[in-house]
């Protein structure tokens, strides 16, 4: 009697769990078709906001780099010999960088904030996982504006994008701002199960921003591996902010940063924040990237 009972609880529990698995599938397959998670930013709603603030409006720009897009908005003064350059972590959208975007001391500079290949509108859901390659669109787009000195500013994975500016192109990136730089390729882990995320069965239930990040993240470690010889040489001055209580990329690499880069190129920011640090304290953030435009402009 007692075996019976257990085996018709068992098969309760196996019917439910079952149906959980279902929902949650379903779940995922809702989100993954819908783009209710795909990050792309609504340029008529900011520009609402800066209506309000009495910004003039952000526009847009679409450049063509091969086979591939790169959309880009564009604000404050676009005659201004100084570039300031976003570039949102992974996954994310131009849209990340709107509290500086609208800040009133940065609208005296031309402002670039681009979304990175893969997402928002630059054929969105199409990776491009090279640092290299993203690069090469970046400085594609950023021949548009000649003769501009441009500020680098990244967050996560943008700041590796960011580092690899630098080291490609110190003719026109004259500093760049690192808010949580994944830099040490020692301290990049995980590629085994992300390289199993990344098979074909798991993209009907990935959201196409989130396969763009999880494949971009695939070749990261190698990417930095291969920037590691290039150190030595740096030229650019980096301005580099690193939350203490940061579990998405370890406060190691303010270490890494010290021991890799040339003293003279070295200016360090430790914040007893976490790796959204970015949104959350802004004005932190935005007094770095005034310290760097003054240095800029001397």
């Amino acid at each position: 009697m007692r075996q019976c009972y257990f085996a018709v609880m068992w098969r309760r529990i196996l019917r439910i769990f079952g149906f959980v698995l279902l929902v949650l599938f379903g779940l995922l397959i809702l989100v993954s078709w819908t783009g209710i998670m795909d990050f792309r930013g609504d340029l008529q709603k900011v520009n609402h906001e800066r209506e309000v603030l009495g910004l003039a409006p952000l526009f847009s720009q679409t450049f063509l780099v091969g086979d591939r897009q790169l959309y880009t908005v564009v604000g404050g003064d676009t005659t201004s010999r100084i570039a300031v350059l976003f570039l949102h972590g992974s996954p994310g959208s131009w849209s990340a960088n709107e509290p500086y975007l609208n800040d009133s001391s940065l609208q005296q500079y031309l402002l670039l904030a681009p979304d990175r290949p893969g997402f928002g509108d630059s054929d969105f859901g199409e990776a491009l996982p090279s640092l290299a390659g993203q690069s090469h669109m970046i400085q594609a787009m950023m021949t548009t504006w000649p003769d501009r000195r441009f500020l680098i500013v990244g967050h996560s994975y943008g700041c590796s994008l960011g580092q690899q500016l630098a080291f490609d192109d110190p003719d026109r990136v004259a500093a760049v701002v690192h808010v949580a730089p994944p830099l040490d390729p020692e301290l990049e882990f995980g590629i085994g199960w992300r390289k199993f995320l990344d098979f074909p069965l798991f993209h009907l239930f990935t959201p196409p921003a989130f396969r763009v990040c999880n494949q971009e993240l695939i070749t990261l470690k190698k990417d930095l591996d291969d920037l590691m010889p290039r150190w030595q040489n740096l030229s650019v001055p980096i301005y580099l902010i690193q939350g203490r209580e940061d579990n998405l990329v370890s406060p190691k690499e303010m270490n890494f940063f010290h021991k890799m880069a040339p003293p003279a190129m070295q200016h360090t920011y430790p914040h007893p924040g976490d790796h959204f640090i970015y949104w959350t304290d802004v004005p932190f953030i935005l007094d770095v990237i005034n310290d760097a435009l003054k240095e800029l402009t001397r």
